[in-house]
């Protein structure tokens, strides 16, 4: 009886679903390519911990697509259907304003005249594709893209993006126009077991009347969100589904005592404060420190850095190690700053970098620092990564045109009247970082790789305007501070 109510079950599942029967590996792609404009998935748009990147690309140097269409190694390949009569390929951006980015002009086919991207009007008559594949998504549950895209076209001329599951109809979005500014955008879809060989495109279709500087795509992100696998009841009657139960971190930190939702949140768990000590004496005396921050939490409570001295490094970090990949996400609410302030994350730390005799933060180490700055007014000016060694930083992420700084979205808020979330994202060489659910940036540099240390610190370079500092502080609050082993 049981081994057949099991059969049953089994013969549910498989009909409930998609197909899930074995299908052909597709590893060949069949052009000429379509498209067939889908809705966006309703749900997963986000991918939630624990999910596994499966691809990163910020076409730098290393980006060479191939004109193969066919092979099982997963690469980006380059292609025009034969209704093309323009004559290019998509390829990277070397240098510019577009630098790191894909361009669907940027690599002439035969005798087509070399263009400029950025400068050049896109050419008439495009049909030209950049996909990546294939890829087994077999073992997922969703696929989650995300990217960033600029498009300055004619009305009709069309930036597309989807994937494929036969190598030549791809499902997915579209836009066209002179929108003119970079957009983040998500894509998601569902897979099942027959996905073995999936693929992702990028197309461009332009008319007769070109105008503008064309499309381009940078930042591109596949996620999975792996299967979870459930079991149906032997016995379906009276039957609720279970409530689902939220992954806990591999650390979770919300300084709230009691904390309903388990222990580790204490302060003393947390660590312990370090300050920049090679500068003590430099303007004293100072008032630096930290506490729990009571009733100014996301919600309840939050950790509070304070500091009236500048140019001196406020930390504090856990007593434990990051494992060597983790996403990390911490709410930050600024209750005080000034011009010139810097807030936010230490992470591939060396073990220098966080003395214990006594509680000293060694600006000498090695270590990333990941913050959210002011200019001239306190309103934040952007966020922004530097490499640190030696008592110097190296700017990793950002413009040149800004001091490094990547402008932070609408939504960030920046002060005592809500929270931010930072999300940072370490998965081998490739960092990438979200403000309030929103793509800053995601870059390979695996220089501090191998470093575990982490934590949060403020840095002032202005204060109250005091020498010696005295009075008002320089003050942020931290709370729900979670990393996950991915």
């Amino acid at each position: 009886m049981v081994v057949a109510l099991l059969g049953c079950g089994l013969a549910l599942i498989a009909l409930a679903g998609q197909v899930v029967s074995a299908q052909p590996l597709v590893n060949e792609l069949k052009p000429p390519f379509g498209f067939a404009e889908l809705p966006m998935a309703p749900e997963a748009q986000t991918p939630p911990p624990g999910s596994a990147v499966l691809l990163t690309e910020n076409f730098g140097t290393s980006f060479n697509p191939t004109t193969s269409l066919t092979g099982s190694t997963p690469l980006w390949r380059k292609f025009v259907n034969p209704g093309d009569t323009a004559g290019y390929y998509w390829n990277k951006v070397s240098a510019g304003a577009f630098s790191n980015s894909a361009w669907s002009a940027a690599e002439p086919i035969t005798s087509a005249p070399m263009l400029t991207p950025g400068v050049s009007n896109y050419p008439a008559g495009q049909d030209t594709w950049l996909i990546y594949g294939p890829i087994d998504l077999s073992r997922f549950v969703y696929g989650h893209v995300s990217f960033e895209y600029y498009l300055d076209s004619q009305a009709g001329d069309t930036l597309l993006w989807g994937y494929s599951t036969d190598g030549q109809t791809f499902y997915g979005n579209s836009q066209s126009g002179p929108l003119s500014k970079w957009i983040t955008d998500t894509f998601s879809f569902r897979a099942n077991s027959a996905f073995q060989t999936v693929y992702l495109g990028f197309a461009f279709n332009s008319h007769a009347s070109p105008q503008g500087k064309g499309s381009f795509v940078r930042n591109v992100r596949l996620t999975g969100e792996p299967l979870k696998f459930g079991y149906l009841p032997l016995v379906m009657s009276n039957y609720a589904a279970p409530t689902p139960t939220p992954i806990p971190p591999l650390y979770g930190y919300y300084f709230d005592e009691p904390d309903p939702r388990g222990p580790g949140s204490d302060l003393s768990l947390w660590g312990g404060q370090f300050y920049d000590d090679t500068r003590k004496g430099d303007y004293g005396p100072y008032a630096y420190g930290q506490d729990v921050r009571i009733g100014h939490g996301n919600p309840g409570n939050s950790l509070t850095l304070y500091t009236t001295a500048s140019y001196v490094v406020n930390a504090s970090s856990p007593n434990n190690l990051a494992p060597a990949d983790f996403d990390l996400y911490v709410d930050m609410s600024p209750w005080r700053l000034y011009p010139d302030n810097r807030y936010g994350i230490v992470f591939n730390a060396s073990d220098s970098t966080f003395g214990t005799t006594p509680a000293q933060f060694n600006s000498k180490g090695q270590f990333y620092l990941l913050y959210v700055g002011t200019g001239p007014t306190v309103a934040p000016l952007g966020i922004r990564l530097d490499r640190c060694s030696g008592g110097g930083c190296t700017r990793v992420s950002g413009n040149t045109q800004n001091d490094g700084y990547i402008a932070l979205p609408p939504s960030f808020v920046g002060n005592a009247s809500a929270f931010d979330t930072i999300h940072l994202q370490r998965q081998g060489s490739q960092i990438s970082v979200w403000a309030n659910d929103v793509l800053m940036f995601s870059l390979t540099d695996g220089t501090y790789a191998a470093y575990r240390k982490w934590g949060l610190f403020i840095l002032p370079f202005t204060n109250n305007a005091t020498v010696p500092p005295t009075g008002s502080q320089m003050q942020v609050d931290f709370d729900n501070v979670r990393m996950y082993t991915r």
